[in-house]
């Protein structure tokens, strides 16, 4: 449950004041949304979030509240692509009166009208007779085909879906058949057993449904006659849709398909102990799997906890829940561009989508109704149609000698709780200079959690093509695949920008702090694709977004640094290129994070590289309005006015700089040396878990707080004790003596003023000139460059020695 307003700390802080205008051109500000590593990209390490689906969930609301909702035919043939005269196509030659197909709904509608609703278990004896029913739809007869495309419904709860660290579990699951074929391969199965291996992971999951036994409440729709609205909102036609806007097992090795739409396609029992989770830089992490009388208790307690809910409470419930799955095909397993899923509540139905750009619904509608029946029955035979691609799989993905998703025999990946279940994945890209590329991931070095969001996906690859000519065979890369918006400078030219104009002045030290770009890929949507689609029927209701390939040079994490004094240099490079960037090239990063931040080795020397261009913007158009509908930064790096709904300054260099602050004292706080993190509760927890309101409640808190205790830096990261204290003074100083608006409009000022730091004060609390782009100087790059140019008293190395500091 959300916090009242009057629990909500956050709703009587302070407001900090809103821009003045400025000689200056002040840029438009972007707008802020939330979602982890989504909306503002609004983005957390993966190493650094807390796994804990309360927290998690907070974050998909922000999603979830800006979905549209689509008539039942509009959502047919432009998210399923069913074709607009599909009564007349043979294959969707469905008869409602046909035995089969009548014995299914009468089945179901039999358990899901006769059984008492709101009673705990009870709501699972709804989930066999719904998977018959929607085999029994996907041809008409609910007899099996082996057919290389045939899909299957499958009863996946109360086990959780592998190949993440929270345990999820649909209710019901759709994979290819052939995945159940795999149990009369002996070796397979062997191999299985050896790895305790029992379920499906989130890689092979196609589409999901979630259930409820709730009379359509929980959807909102009443299953009795009278009801006809969702959540509020009327049905809509194709016009008003586009305007509207509302504010866990893969077959085991004892599994066979099943003969007929009768057949239980639910999975068998397992009896396991642990499962050894291989994570990045080769350590083990031993994490105890539940057994089926463990889930079962489990299930049980969470649908008692679903009988006291209200209507409203089971609506938000229900929609969270199928986001979260969408949230888990999108973020783990193949890369996909968007998920597919279904809600139902006793005779109440809704089909779910989910993509980079928007949440979908259709209308809810009562299956026993004629006047829905056979278009939904022509809906979940249409399901069973679409291709990989068009349930959402990236193209790329290559299928044609390794089916990972009917073969995982194929799949290098053990099937374990493991996030990285890319490792082992074939792609295949035709690059610039005309070669088609095969590239097979060796690990996986970052992925974003979240549904909307440009979703970037870092993997180091080994290029496997064996095209004449190809120099690449055998090569270790680097490929990034993104969605960003498509009206945001591309990264490759922006960095392509950069490192031509220092070979064009001169100044080639820059170049040793750039990435570099080895080609770029841009894979657009047409109206072929579902994305094209909605594009073309929401129009400015849609962020038009494109599939970025980027292939770069290999670089280093800062986690691979050893030396304090090597992570000092490498933050002071990154505070000298970004001012390089800024003020020679015009062009401003606006995403400092700390996996942002590499560092490239050569003749004996390390250079910190500033990574990842996907949301920097050139400074000439930055007052032009945004290029996206998100504010842009790494959640708990961003600065507190970026946090701040109510801020209307656009994003400015000093935003840079303080995200440059909360990197380092997060990686002085929250480890114990590189790679270690100290135990939990980790310092500053909050900026890892909370929304952007939350963050910026607490931020606010640690800025206003003079520091009379020194923060928890840990004794590894001593040195960097004296920048710590030295940059929180002048961003509090800085921000606490900003100008407040008239009482007339705001009579707050930015932070409380404290009497006690009277070397900062310059005497310019009600300063008509207040420079806010660098809060008066004391968040300069000059400031900066004076803290951060020497390490235990130590002078480093000034890579931009000509620069001028009356810039």
């Amino acid at each position: 449950m959300e916090p009242s307003p009057e629990n909500d700390p956050s709703a009587h802080l302070p407001d900090i004041p809103k821009t003045p205008a400025q000689k200056q051109r002040t840029y438009g500000p972007p707008v802020v949304t939330s979602t982890p590593q989504s909306n503002t990209y609004g983005a957390h390490a993966k190493d650094e979030v807390p796994q804990r689906a309360s927290v998690l969930n907070r974050f998909l609301e922000d999603d979830v509240n800006d979905r549209v909702v689509l008539t039942l035919n509009d959502f047919a043939t432009v998210i399923l692509d069913l074709p607009s005269d599909w009564e007349v196509k043979e294959n969707f030659d469905l008869s409602p009166e046909s035995k089969a197909v009548k014995d299914a709904f009468e089945a179901y509608l039999k358990v899901a009208e006769g059984v008492p609703t709101g009673q705990g278990k009870r709501e699972r004896v709804l989930y066999q007779p719904l998977a018959n029913l929607l085999n029994t739809l996907r041809n008409g007869t609910g007899l099996v085909d082996n057919g290389i495309d045939e899909k299957l419904f499958y009863v996946q709860d109360p086990r959780p879906v592998l190949g993440s660290l929270l345990a999820r579990k649909p209710d019901l699951g759709g994979i290819y058949i052939q995945l159940l074929q795999l149990a009369e391969n002996r070796n397979l199965s062997t191999y299985l057993a050896k790895k305790k291996i029992v379920g499906v992971f989130w890689g092979l999951l196609l589409f999901f449904v979630e259930i409820k036994h709730r009379n359509g409440n929980f959807i909102g729709l009443s299953a009795s006659k009278g009801g006809n609205s969702s959540f509020g909102v009327q049905s809509l036609s194709r016009e008003q849709s586009g305007a509207l806007s509302s504010t866990e097992t893969s077959p085991q090795s004892d599994m066979h398909p099943p003969a007929s739409a009768t057949t239980s396609t639910s999975s068998g029992k397992e009896d396991l102990a642990g499962v050894t989770i291989h994570q990045s830089g080769g350590k083990d992490m031993t994490v105890e799997v539940e057994t089926s009388q463990l889930y079962e208790l489990q299930a049980e307690e969470e649908l008692k906890e679903e009988e006291d809910l209200t209507p409203t409470q089971g609506q938000r419930l229900t929609r969270i829940q199928c986001a979260s799955y969408a949230k888990e095909m999108l973020s783990n397993g193949f890369i996909r561009n968007h998920a597919i899923g279904i809600a139902a509540d006793s005779g109440v139905f809704r089909f779910q989508y989910y993509d980079r750009s928007k949440v979908v619904e259709s209308e809810a509608f009562r299956i026993a109704d004629e006047e829905w029946k056979k278009l939904f029955m022509a809906m979940v035979c249409q399901l069973n149609q679409l291709s990989s691609e068009k349930l959402g799989f990236i193209p790329n993905l290559d299928l044609d000698d390794f089916d990972y998703l009917r073969d995982p025999e194929q799949f290098a990946q053990d099937f374990k709780n493991n996030p990285e279940g890319l490792v082992g994945a074939t792609y295949r890209f035709k690059c610039s200079d005309g070669y088609t590329r095969i590239f097979v991931i060796k690990r996986v070095l970052y992925r974003a959690e979240g549904i909307i969001g440009r979703a970037s996906v870092v993997v180091e690859v080994e290029c496997v093509c064996t095209e004449s000519g190809c120099q690449w065979h055998g090569e270790r890369k680097v490929i990034k695949i993104s969605f960003p918006s498509r009206s945001r400078p591309p990264e490759d030219a922006l960095i392509r920008e950069a490192r031509s104009k220092a070979e064009s002045t001169g100044d080639l030290w820059a170049l040793e702090h750039l990435p570099q770009i080895i080609d770029s890929i841009t894979i657009t949507y047409d109206e072929s694709t579902v994305q094209g689609r909605l594009k073309a029927h929401l129009k400015e209701k849609y962020e038009e977004r494109v599939m970025r390939v980027t292939i770069l040079e290999k670089l280093h994490p800062l986690s691979e640094l050893e030396d304090p004094k090597d992570f000092a240099q490498v933050f002071y490079d990154i505070l000298q290129i970004h001012q390089w960037l800024y003020e020679c090239v015009g062009i401003l990063h606006r995403d400092l994070s700390s996996g942002n931040i590499m560092f490239r080795r050569k003749d004996g020397k390390i250079y910190g590289v500033l990574n990842d261009f996907d949301l920097s913007s050139r400074v000439q158009n930055m007052d032009k309005g945004p290029t996206s509908n998100h504010r842009t930064g790494t959640r708990p790096f961003m600065s507190i006015d970026l946090l701040n709904p109510k801020w209307e300054g656009g994003h400015l260099y000093r935003h840079d700089i303080e995200s440059l602050f909360y990197i380092m004292l997060c990686l002085a706080c929250r480890y114990r040396r590189p790679n270690v993190p100290t135990p939990e509760p980790r310092a500053y927890a909050a900026w890892f878990s909370g929304t952007n309101r939350q963050v910026f409640v607490d931020k606010y808190a640690f800025l206003s707080d003079p520091l009379d205790e020194a923060p928890p830096i840990q004794p590894y990261f001593a040195g960097f004790k004296r920048w710590l204290r030295r940059i929180h003074k002048k961003l509090r100083s800085g921000y606490k003596r900003r100008p407040a608006y008239s009482s007339e409009e705001s009579s707050q000022p930015g932070i409380e003023s404290d009497d006690d730091e009277a070397s900062d004060s310059d005497e310019d609390d009600e300063d008509l000139d207040f420079d806010w782009n660098t809060l008066n100087k004391r968040a300069s790059y000059k400031t900066m460059r004076s803290i951060m140019s020497s390490f235990q008293g130590k002078s480093l190395e000034t890579r931009w020695a000509s620069w001028n500091p009356e810039h």
